[in-house]
């Protein structure tokens, strides 16, 4: 696992290059604080400070990469040399699809993802809840309870059709069985799908949210996220998601219960 200084340097240079650059960066916390392993994550240090920040994270048989420089350091090669190791440690493991994310509001990250063998594949909103921006109200027989390792087969299924890979694909993502903060969706006594909430300060982000084929259109969805914005929201947490840009239906869904767009994250593909 990264260590305390280690978590801390990372959050205090993600904090200056947000500043500077007003943009938001994704370095997906509940990874980052949840290592395994330590290959996943590219350091270059210039005494006690850190100067350079690369992290990688693997979704089954696809991986994203994300870093950051400090705003003085940059154009000297820091990000360039650590993305690229991080490419072909991914290679090594057999990874191929490689995604590179920069906010679309970065002059630097659009640049350099830019300069690299790279071409734009997709881009995701991220939405933040807003209370006055809910135009629907729906109730319904519809449930969430925790998840426990013996949903960990429907999960697995649920990812595999949410989200575009095979469910091989999706079960090496739960090596360590069923993540914290999933839970399973109910319509009555009928499983209906799946999300994962989880917690970063006083935010609070969903995560894998699948609606199964066959439920779909029964406002479900809907009525999901309204019982998870109300709850999450009486914590005193602010609720976001992200939803990619060639998704308009879940779009939709989202502006309905009031989500609103605070940013855009934009995807570059590697080239093989």
């Amino acid at each position: 696992m990264l260590g305390k200084k280690t978590l801390q340097d990372v959050k205090a240079l993600q904090e200056e290059v947000e500043k500077h650059d007003e943009i938001n960066l994704k370095l997906n916390w509940d990874m980052l604080q949840k290592r395994e392993e330590t290959q996943h994550d590219f350091f270059y240090y210039d005494k006690d400070e850190l100067i350079a920040f690369v992290g990688t994270y693997r979704f089954g048989n696809k991986a994203e990469v994300c870093g950051m420089v400090k705003p003085t350091e940059r154009r000297k090669g820091h990000a360039t040399r650590l993305t690229l190791e991080a490419v072909a440690q991914l290679r090594a493991a057999g990874i191929n699809h490689i995604l590179l994310n920069a906010p679309a509001k970065s002059v630097f990250g659009q640049s350099f993802a830019k300069s690299l063998p790279t071409a734009y594949s997709f881009s995701e909103h991220q939405m933040k809840w807003h209370p006055n921006k809910m135009k629907t109200s729906v109730t319904g027989d519809v449930t969430l309870l925790e998840a426990s390792d013996t949903d960990l087969a429907y999960i697995i299924k649920m990812d595999a059709l949410g989200f575009d890979m095979s469910e091989a694909e999706a079960g090496s993502m739960y090596k360590s069985g069923v993540e914290e903060g999933t839970y399973i969706i109910y319509a009555g006594k009928d499983k209906a799908g799946k999300l994962r909430i989880v917690d970063e300060g006083n935010e609070s982000w969903i995560y894998g949210f699948v609606v199964t084929p066959v439920m779909q259109g029964k406002g479900i969805g809907r009525s999901v996220l309204q019982q998870v914005v109300e709850r999450e929201s009486n914590k005193g947490h602010q609720v976001h998601l992200e939803v990619a840009l060639e998704n308009p239906r879940a779009l939709k869904l989202y502006t309905s219960v009031g989500f609103i767009e605070t940013g855009t994250q934009d995807y570059f593909l590697f080239k093989e």
